[in-house]
């Protein structure tokens, strides 16, 4: 019973991430990019134990990705991912004052902040702005959700399925556009210059 409703909740995961990639591609790669919605606010931990909202982040325009450390598959590679836009908004001087990146585990029960400082100290993160977040499992899964990414719990071996997509959010806290995170082709170079149009407006 427990299986079958598994493979439901992944059918469902599958055919949200079809559409939200349809939409995607109907909205088309030129965007002038408008606004899809309000983000939602958030309370979460970083890693050392403060307090950080998505309020800290204003005026800053940030990628939002949720993602656990023990992935077997897709987490890995985009939070690489990540870490190379990371790199592009570093030489263009604007890494922590006008950018940012939010990574938000939803399995904190594994990804301690002990695990994430091992897991985030793979990327090179400069921790002026990149943020790792965590917080209590439900509450993260349910903001993943207002954020449009859902995430499902295998209830036998407690690892996750989810919609593998980072958000881009302004500084006035509204989600700007989506980008896959399984784009073989992912153009990091785009999505940093999307990061720097962004930040630009008042």
């Amino acid at each position: 019973m427990q299986k079958t409703g598994f493979k439901i909740v992944v059918m469902v995961l599958l055919v949200g991430l079809i559409a939200t990639l349809a939409y995607m591609l109907v909205k088309g790669p030129e965007k002038k990019i408008g606004v899809l919605k309000k983000a939602p606010d958030f309370k979460l931990e970083n890693l050392d134990g403060k307090t950080v909202t998505l309020a800290d982040t204003a005026g800053k325009a940030k990628l939002v990705y949720f993602y656990f450390s023990h992935c077997p598959d897709v987490c890995p590679p985009t939070t690489y991912n990540l870490s190379k836009i990371q790199d592009v908004l570093v030489k263009k001087g604007v890494f922590g004052t006008k950018t940012a990146l939010l990574s938000i585990t939803f399995d904190p029960t594994r990804d301690t902040p002990e695990r994430l400082k091992e897991f985030s100290g793979r990327f090179h993160p400069d921790y002026k702005g990149w943020y790792f977040l965590r917080g209590d499992e439900a509450y993260t899964i349910d903001l993943a959700k207002k954020f449009d990414v859902l995430v499902a719990k295998d209830p036998k071996t407690g690892d996750f399925t989810h919609t593998n997509l980072f958000l881009l959010v302004d500084g006035k806290g509204d989600v700007r556009t989506y980008y896959s995170g399984n784009d073989e082709n992912i153009d990091i170079e785009g999505i940093a210059n999307d990061l720097i149009q962004v930040s630009k407006e008042s």
